[in-house]
């Protein structure tokens, strides 16, 4: 794959205050066989976890990141547990089994114009999915429970997004219903590097069957963080000693997808032209980490913010999520659509749904 460098400095985390939280620690992760869930996985494998459990519906997935654990870390002890966070009691069964310490939530649907065709799905993996887990998780006894969010959580305008902050929101239902010891977090980021799916690989294959390089719209930006970003900033928040919240590292400026297009092709060496396609429906123009709608505050990390929402009322509570789980069980995706964006509406008091 072309390589691309950040514009910016690269984050640094304390790799040393990070082996003595996790050392001897049991970790589950949901999404192992994802991009970031595999990155986490192999990073703790070196931190010296007791126990890493590796959690995931994608079978082909799971044996690899699985293996690849076991060539990195021989003596750890690992489990692999092929399982649809969907299914809450096969979970249960799991957490119970496995009697985490730490859980890393990293399942999820995560392409926006795939959730504007199937908004069910985002219901059922990124918020019913995220429900089951933090339950199974509390009963089970862990001590932390992380969740892994997305910077299109802010002023979000596709399905995708607002079900990644209505998850966000039972975080702080939860707590309210059934007060548990469980420190619950999540993380907001942006792209990260080389993901599945995301621009970097599909311009590079793209570059390598000769063109064209598709971009959506000459004005199109995102943030951008490495692999190594991603999970430094996910297992220092989960390290953290503070109060629930979402937290977010600064990125500094968003980069233009036009330009890595033209700097992807310079540095291939061949004559690739470029199309725009047209914004896709759910897709902004620019994101944004933070919102009217949150608070905002230092974590003690640097360049690391925490994030509250700015209402008292702004969670989510199981009746809520049990709303709209029976909404999506009848296929019904235009009205599943807008009930996503009511509750999300009516959670953060807003009256104009943020455009792109």
């Amino acid at each position: 794959m072309l390589s691309f460098a950040l514009r910016r400095p690269e984050g640094q985390f304390d790799l040393a205050a990070l082996k003595a939280f996790f050392a001897g620690k049991r970790v589950l992760i949901t999404g192992a066989a994802g991009s970031v869930g595999g990155a986490l996985s192999m990073q703790l494998a070196k931190l010296g976890c007791a126990h890493l459990a590796m959690l995931d519906q994608f079978d082909h997935g799971l044996i690899e990141i699985v293996e690849a654990v076991k060539r990195a870390a021989p003596a750890m002890q690992t489990t692999e547990a092929l399982c649809d966070v969907r299914d809450e009691g096969r979970l249960d069964a799991w957490m119970r089994r496995i009697e985490p310490d730490v859980v890393i939530h990293s399942a999820a649907l995560k392409h926006v114009h795939l959730g504007e065709r199937h908004p069910v799905e985002c219901v059922l993996t990124n918020l019913v999915g995220v429900r089951n887990a933090v339950g199974a998780a509390a009963k089970a006894g862990a001590a932390h429970f992380v969740l892994i969010s997305s910077d299109k959580a802010a002023a979000p305008t596709c399905v995708m997004g607002a079900t990644k902050r209505l998850a966000e929101l039972y975080l702080y239902g939860f707590q309210l219903e059934e007060p548990t010891p469980m420190k619950m977090k999540s993380v907001r980021f942006g792209n990260v590097l080389g993901s599945q799916g995301s621009v970097l690989p599909r311009f590079a294959g793209q570059i390598e069957a000769g063109g064209p390089l598709e971009v959506t719209h000459p004005d199109m930006e995102r943030y951008f963080m490495s692999s190594d970003e991603a999970v430094g900033l996910i297992l220092s928040v989960t390290a953290l000693e503070q109060e629930p919240g979402a937290y977010f590292m600064e990125m500094g400026e968003p980069v233009s997808i036009l330009d890595l297009g033209r700097d992807l092709i310079a540095k291939s060496g061949k004559d690739i032209e470029i199309e725009f396609t047209g914004l896709r429906p759910g897709e902004k123009l620019s994101e944004q980490l933070t919102d009217d709608y949150d608070q905002i505050q230092p974590s003690g990390l640097p360049n690391v913010f925490r994030i509250t929402p700015a209402s008292a009322d702004a969670y989510m509570t199981s009746a809520d999520v049990a709303h709209l789980e029976g909404l999506a069980r009848t296929m019904e995706n235009a009205i599943v659509r807008q009930r996503v964006f009511a509750h999300l509406d009516e959670r953060l008091s807003r009256e104009e749904r943020a455009v792109g």
